[in-house]
């Protein structure tokens, strides 16, 4: 899904389920749901609580503009407030902490991908519920371009220094199911190769890809919206497979409210009435461009190919636009994680209840490892834990499993749990020939080798294993200086 968040999800199916084992949430927040919506409300909230810089000075888009954000990766927020050849300012950066991400959907970090789960759980008990309205008018179509487009006077970045191009790796792709007439979101990346001429990739198994089959077959183009800078409900949700045209309906009971659409000018498909910028476009049946490289979340670059072609008919915007883009490394990495780790803990927590936590650290890219947290009431509930993880997200390579000692969240520790607690003559599983995801480079032919790594103490626990503890000391009473 870079996120492009699309790309970075796993070919697999989300199932949410309520659950006791959800942790209990924040007080109320009355502004949380603005600043989940409006991506404006949201620079402000991250401004005031010294989550933001700027950047005053003209940057160029090719490459320095993604240089300077790399070098807040992981940090503050970045606007950029001149860039080289447009009009509009340039945000990057709001998923790459996880910190920033937990205040502001007002939880700590670690509840973040239990208010996706519970927000999905209670689509799945009502789906009519917070049914959205399509407007006529919304802040999104403030300004409309339908003659002399040029998608040049927007500000996509080119990031890496081989990408093939400027990309939109942030924006969600509204389209309508052909069979039913709902609308479906995702992300994808999207390279811009002329005024009016996009190209893009569509990862297998997306409904995006179904659809257009079947258009193709009618020999007619797939209308669709390419939605830039939508609230980060919306956008994240777009990269949770499995759940179809649900997925606005999920954004709405994370905020708790509708979440609406407005009418667009040319094409016959819905476009978020809170977006920066929106891109009407169709789909030309039986055409296929060059698109790519692109650096992914792997680290390295998706190859170019030939891929499908979008003709751009129209560009409508606030009337102060700021164009959302998107850093491959961290931001998907967490972005992918919150999802998945509620995913792997609900569907593993069914069948293994000593689970206590689920955590993707940014090494295995987001989603291509995992370590679980584990009270252990029997011995070789470990095993079991490993692998029902690998069952419930494909993509993993590896997983750990660790005591409840262990903070899942601190490399160093639980690199510590693996050097005095793995037992490589026993501690390993093995799993040969297994599907990969697609951006790896080590899957060949869609298989791949996956290791699991029993990082746990012997039950029962001998004093051996024991860990040292110290006094836990209120350092508000003494004098330091």
């Amino acid at each position: 899904m870079k996120w492009t968040i699309r790309l970075f999800v796993p070919l697999v199916f989300f199932f949410f389920l309520s659950s006791p084992g959800w942790p209990a949430q924040a007080a109320p927040d009355p502004h949380k749901a603005d600043r989940l919506v409006d991506l404006n409300a949201c620079i402000d909230y991250l401004e005031k609580t010294g989550n933001l810089v700027r950047v005053k000075s003209e940057v160029d888009p090719v490459h320095e503009l993604a240089g300077i954000a790399k070098k807040f990766e992981g940090k503050k927020c970045v606007l950029f407030e001149k860039v080289k050849g447009s009009a509009f300012p340039v945000f990057m950066g709001l998923l790459w902490n996880r910190d920033t991400v937990g205040s502001l959907f007002n939880v700590p970090k670690e509840k973040v991908p239990f208010v996706i789960g519970q927000a999905i759980g209670a689509w799945r008990k009502d789906k009519e519920a917070l049914p959205s309205k399509v407007l006529d008018k919304g802040p999104a179509n403030e300004v409309v371009v339908t003659k002399g487009v040029n998608l040049y006077d927007l500000p996509a970045p080119v990031h890496a220094l081989q990408d093939g191009g400027p990309y939109f790796d942030s924006s969600v792709v509204v389209v309508n199911d052909p069979a039913t007439g709902k609308p479906n979101i995702s992300i994808h990346r999207i390279m811009i190769t002329g005024k009016d001429r996009l190209t893009f990739l569509i990862d297998p198994g997306r409904h995006l890809g179904a659809y257009l089959e079947t258009m193709e077959k009618q020999g007619k183009p797939l209308q669709v919206t390419i939605n830039n800078g939508v609230g980060l409900a919306p956008w994240l949700v777009s990269s949770v497979p499995g759940t179809g045209p649900g997925k606005a309906t999920i954004a709405s009971h994370i905020v708790g409210r509708p979440i609406h659409f407005i009418k667009a000018q040319t094409v016959d498909v819905p476009a978020f009435a809170d977006a920066q910028f929106v891109i009407e476009a169709e789909i030309i049946p039986h055409v296929r461009e060059t698109e790519g490289p692109f650096a992914e979340v792997t680290g390295y670059y998706g190859k170019q190919d030939k891929r499908w072609v979008m003709r751009v008919k129209a560009i409508t915007h606030r009337k102060n636009p700021v164009f959302h883009s998107l850093l491959s490394g961290q931001e998907v990495w967490n972005a992918v994680g919150f999802t998945a780790e509620a995913k792997i803990f609900v569907t593993v927590k069914q069948k293994v209840p000593d689970l206590k936590a689920v955590y993707l650290p940014p090494g295995g890219c987001g989603f291509y490892g995992a370590v679980l947290q584990l009270t252990k009431s029997r011995e070789g509930i470990q095993n079991e834990a490993i692998q029902e993880a690998f069952k419930a997200f494909p993509s993993l390579q590896w997983v750990v499993a660790v005591d409840d000692d262990v903070n899942i969240y601190d490399p160093i520790d639980v690199e510590w749990a693996i050097t005095t607690r793995f037992n490589a003559k026993k501690g390993f599983i093995v799993l040969k020939d297994q599907p990969g995801h697609i951006l790896n480079p080590m899957v060949e032919d869609g298989l791949v080798t996956k290791v699991g790594v029993d990082a746990t103490a012997p039950y029962p626990r001998t004093s051996a294993f024991e860990r040292v503890k110290f006094k836990d000391v209120d350092l508000g009473k003494f004098v330091i200086q």
